[in-house]
C-alpha cells in the first residue's frame, strides 16, 4: 500500500527490500535460531525466483568480503572492558558470524566486548540514526516543530531502495515522516525530513558531519541522508561500531525516538499506512527498544540496537553479518552475554549528601552533595570489590556559591578507575567583609590522593 492508502502492485514484495533482505517473493521470512534462545516466529515460504536467487547469493558475496574501504583502525580507543577474572565470567559469544561486533555500556559508553570495532564499514541506513538525532535536536531546540506540514518533493518520492511510497505533493506532519524513516526505515520519508530541516539534502549532510564531529565520531563520514547507494555495491558513507554506538547513546540520551523504534507495529499518518520495525529483536528480545538495522549489497546485514533490563541500559552493533537472520540472531546473543555477567550498581543519587564535610573559612561546615547520579557498571562477580574514594578538601576559602564543585567522588573496581562524579555545594556563602579567596577549581582538580579515606 502506498502512503497515500491506495494499494500498489508488489508494494507488499517490495517493502522493506533494503532492510528485511525480501529481495523478491521468493525469500524465505525469518527465524529466530532457538538454539540461541529465541523463538522462531515465522517459517514460511513463498515460490523461489531465479532472479532472487541470483541476488540474495549477491548480497551474501558483498557481505562475506570486507568493504573496499579501508578497514585497518587508524586510531586508538581505550576499552574499559574488564580484563581481570576472565574465569568469573561466562564465555563471550564465539562462532561471531559477522565482520565486527561492540558491546557498550549505554549510559557510560563503557566498552564491554569488542571485535573489529574500529574497521571502517558503510553504514547503510543506520546513517538515518544521525539524520534522526539531528532533526530531533532541532525541534527541541525550538527551531519547528514535530507538527510542522511537509510537502513531498519530486526527490524524494522518486528516491528508491525501501521506501514509504510517497507521491509528490503529498503533505505530512514532519513527526510522522520521522517515524517512517526510523520504524520502516523509508529512504523517501528521510529525504523529506532532510529538506524540511536542513532545506536541502546537501545541506542536511553538512549538518549531520558537523554533528558528528561534535561527538567525537572521527571515523565517520555521511555523503547522504539514508545510506542509499548511489550505485549497486558502491556505499559512500563510512563509519565503524564505536560511532554507531556513540550516535545510538546520544539519540537514547537526548531524544525520545526509542518510543517509536521500541515498537513492533505502528500507524502512519492516522492510519495511511502501517510500519513494520525492520528490527526483529523489538518484542522478541526481552527489553529491546530500538534502534536501526541497515543492509546494502557491500555492507552486508547490520544493526545498531539497544536493550533495558532493571538499571542496566547496554548497546550492541554487529556490523558486516551474513544473513538477515544472524544480524538479530548475533546481537541478541552479545546482549545476553552482557545482561548475565554485568550489573549496574547504583552508588549515589543525584542530590545525596555525602559521607564528609568541608569547612569554610569564616563559614559554615558544608556537607557537599552529588552533583549527578553515580551508577557503575561491572561484572557480576566484581560488585563487592568496588571502592567509593570522597576527594574532597577539609577546607576551603569563600565565598561558595550553590553547585559550586567542592570536589569529586570517585569509583574503583580493582585498581580501576570507574566512574566519577562532582561533589557539590548545596549552599552559598559569602564571608563578611572579604573579598573572598579561591574555592576549588572544577576545571583543575588536585591529584588524587591515596591517603584520603575511603568507603568500601
Amino acid at each position: 500500500m502506498s502512503a497515500s492508502g491506495t494499494a500498489q502492485p508488489g508494494d507488499e514484495q517490495e517493502e522493506e527490500l533494503e532492510e528485511r533482505g525480501k529481495f523478491s517473493q521468493g525469500c524465505k521470512t525469518f527465524g529466530y535460531n532457538t538454539t540461541l534462545g529465541y523463538k522462531t516466529i515465522a517459517g514460511y515460504a513463498f515460490p523461489i525466483r531465479i532472479g532472487a536467487m541470483l541476488i540474495l547469493a549477491a548480497a551474501f558475496l558483498f557481505a562475506a568480503i570486507p568493504a573496499h574501504a579501508n578497514t585497518k583502525s587508524h586510531r586508538h580507543r581505550t576499552s574499559h572492558a574488564s580484563h581481570t577474572k576472565k574465569s568469573s565470567a561466562r564465555a563471550r559469544p564465539s562462532g561471531q558470524l559477522y565482520k565486527a561486533a561492540l558491546l557498550e555500556d549505554a549510559d557510560s559508553g563503557r566498552v564491554l566486548m569488542a571485535q573489529n570495532a574500529d574497521m571502517i564499514w558503510p553504514p547503510a541506513s543506520m546513517a538515518k540514526m544521525m539524520l534522526l538525532l539531528v532533526a530531533q535536536e532541532q525541534i527541541n531546540a525550538g527551531r519547528f516543530s514535530g507538527n510542522e506540514l511537509v510537502r513531498v518533493s519530486e526527490r524524494s518520492a522518486h528516491t528508491g531502495g525501501s521506501r514509504l511510497g510517497l507521491k509528490q505533493g503529498d503533505v505530512y506532519p514532519l513527526r510522522e515522516l520521522m517515524k517512517a524513516a526510523l520504524v520502516k526505515s523509508a529512504n523517501d520519508a528521510a529525504v523529506a525530513v532532510a529538506e524540511k530541516i536542513g532545506g536541502s539534502v546537501e545541506a542536511m549532510v553538512r549538518m549531520m558531519n558537523a554533528r558528528a564531529q561534535e561527538l567525537g565520531m572521527i571515523h565517520t563520514e555521511y555523503h547522504t541522508v539514508d545510506g542509499l547507494p548511489p550505485r549497486p555495491t558502491h556505499d559512500v558513507d563510512r563509519t565503524d561500531a564505536h560511532d554507531l554506538a556513540t550516535v545510538g547513546r546520544a539519540i537514547i540520551r537526548e531524544t525520545n525516538l526509542l518510543m517509536w523504534s521500541g515498537q513492533e507495529t505502528m500507524d502512519f499518518a492516522g492510519g495511511v499506512a502501517q510500519l513494520h520495525n525492520t528490527n526483529h529483536l523489538v518484542g522478541h528480545f526481552e527489553g529491546c527498544d530500538g534502534l536501526k538495522t541497515g543492509f546494502t549489497y557491500e555492507a552486508g546485514f547490520n544493526v545498531t540496537t539497544t536493550a533495558k533490563r532493571g538499571n542496566l541500559r547496554l548497546i550492541a552493533v554487529i556490523l558486516g553479518a551474513p544473513s538477515n537472520q544472524q544480524r538479530f540472531a548475533q546481537a541478541g546473543k552479545l546482549m545476553e552475554w552482557g545482561f548475565e555477567n554485568y550489573t549496574s550498581v547504583a552508588v549515589l543519587k543525584s542530590g545525596e549528601p555525602l559521607p564528609v564535610h568541608v569547612q569554610v573559612h569564616q563559614g559554615p561546615l558544608i556537607q557537599p552533595v552529588a552533583a549527578t547520579d553515580l551508577n557503575v557498571v561491572v561484572q557480576k562477580s566484581d560488585a563487592h570489590n568496588m571502592q567509593v574514594v570522597y576527594d574532597v578538601p577539609p577546607a576551603i576559602d569563600g565565598p561558595v556559591t550553590t553547585g559550586e564543585p567542592l570536589g569529586r567522588v570517585v569509583v574503583h573496581n580493582n585498581g580501576q578507575v570507574m566512574m566519577e562524579v562532582m561533589a557539590i555545594s548545596p549552599i552559598a556563602f559569602t564571608p563578611p567583609h572579604t573579598l573572598g579567596g579561591e574555592a576549588y577549581n572544577a576545571s583543575a582538580p588536585p591529584e588524587y590522593n591515596p591517603n584520603i579515606q575511603e568507603n568500601r
